[in-house]
């Protein structure tokens, strides 16, 4: 029995990294959806890893470990071949422990939802709960990949998961509406068990600075700079940005994250000799992030193979305006000359014709960046998110949406902590309509 609509929902990561600092952007999305749902009262089982030193958990929120996929791969090659291994191992082992959850609680379960192709597949087999299944990735021939195998070999894996699970699963979400047209129009999938919900951004986190020392500022002498934030790999095109930093002036760069390209951009810098601009910080706690997106003048995502990237989306909320490739859903949350600036996938010489532009042009930032927290602040808040998933959650098990409770009945701590959290995001947007009034 279903008390005041709450749901029991099984949460299924895709397992191939620990919930951490640097880990990849489906795994912050699975944290802080299951997050928000328990802070709205549900129960929720997350199947996977989080590191609770930095991602902290709450009531109603039950971790369940799949194995350490990361330490098993760790010493494999880093590239497309791991890639496959942590992927494949990760899903397996998430579909084991979901099938082994949903054996030993039987009937506990509204809804089960998977982030991972294979582990939807493979848990989608012998068992009747609701399935609902996101789609964190864009389709192989929405994306530009830097070699010619790789985009063959993600085309033949997509046919054969993705594919297979669209028309497998009870209801599938995608994260930008392009993608979700494009399923329906190319593979003929139903319509009506296609939706679309975009990732989200932890306004209370990801917000603009109100002034004190800046990090980048007093470790590296930076007043100003341009910033990177995401895995140094070849699809997220760091060493193009390198290259279009020699062309564009006097501009530093941070960049933050870490992978295997490290090594090669340090020597890229060294030789085209501007390694005095070029900062390369590495991991960055997550609590850390926020100042750093907030201080720089420009984030930049020189991609050719992203989906709806959180990057993005916490740029724009510290109210930092983009940079990005015309790629995938990258042109669906970055409004061109509004909240940032859009050049061709590749094109060294439009980005560094991009970064001379938006870092030369004060007024012109301010108010993109003031867009893109506007915009983010409307429709990309987490509790907005889990909101839309529970919709989705609740047309897939067959539930009605649930009639209000009556006052009387309201958990009263839940009702103080959604108050509280609306009333300061009010205080918030008040104090920055009068700032804007005042200049």
């Amino acid at each position: 029995m279903k008390i005041h609509g709450r749901m029991k929902i099984l949460m299924a990561s895709r397992g191939v990294v620990p919930v951490k600092a640097g880990c990849g952007g489906a795994e912050i999305v699975v944290y802080q959806l299951a997050r928000n749902l328990a802070k709205a009262g549900h129960e929720v089982t997350l199947v996977g890893e989080v590191d609770e030193r930095e991602f902290a958990l709450l009531p109603g929120l039950e971790v369940v470990p799949a194995g350490r996929v990361s330490r098993r791969s760790r010493f494999l090659p880093d590239g497309l071949a791991r890639w496959i291994v942590q992927h494949l191992f990760g899903n397996v082992s998430v579909a084991r422990t979901v099938r082994r959850v949903l054996r030993e609680r039987p009937g506990e379960f509204d809804v089960v939802h998977a982030h991972g192709s294979l582990s939807a597949l493979l848990i989608s087999l012998g068992h009747d709960v609701p399935l609902v299944y996101t789609e964190h990735d864009a389709t192989p021939w929405s994306c530009r990949y830097r070699r010619w195998y790789e985009r063959w070999l993600r085309k033949v894996i997509y046919r054969a998961l993705n594919v297979t699970v669209f028309r497998r699963a009870d209801r599938v979400v995608t994260v930008f509406p392009s993608l979700a047209a494009e399923i329906v129009r190319h593979w003929r999938i139903d319509p009506a068990k296609v939706g679309v919900i975009g990732n989200g951004a932890d306004v209370a986190t990801f917000q603009p600075r109100d002034g004190g020392p800046s990090r980048v500022r007093e470790t590296y002498g930076f007043e100003r700079y341009a910033l990177f934030v995401g895995s140094l790999v070849p699809r997220k095109c760091p060493d193009l940005l390198v290259d279009a930093l020699a062309e564009a002036g006097d501009v530093r760069c941070v960049f933050v994250g870490d992978g295997p390209m490290r090594p090669r951009l340090e020597r890229q810098a060294q030789e085209l000799g501007i390694s005095d601009r070029v900062v390369l910080m590495g991991t960055v706690p997550s609590n850390e992030l926020g100042p750093i997106y907030a201080d720089a003048d420009v984030v930049i995502l020189p991609t050719v193979s992203d989906a709806f990237p959180l990057v993005a989306l916490e740029a724009m909320a510290c109210g930092t305006p983009v940079l990005a490739s015309r790629v995938s859903g990258l042109p669906e949350m970055i409004e061109d000359w509004q909240t940032g600036f859009l050049v061709k996938p590749g094109d060294v010489g439009q980005l560094a014709m991009g970064i001379r532009f938006m870092t030369g042009d004060h007024t012109l930032r301010e108010r993109m960046g003031s867009n893109g927290r506007r915009r983010v602040r409307e429709e990309f808040r987490w509790p907005r998110v889990a909101d839309r998933y529970l919709e989705t959650y609740r047309s897939a098990a067959g539930i009605p949406d649930p009639e209000p409770p009556a006052l009387a009945e309201l958990d009263p701590s839940l009702g103080e902590a959604a108050l509280d959290e609306e009333l300061a995001l009010v205080q918030a947007e008040i104090a920055e309509e009068d700032l804007a009034a005042s200049a």
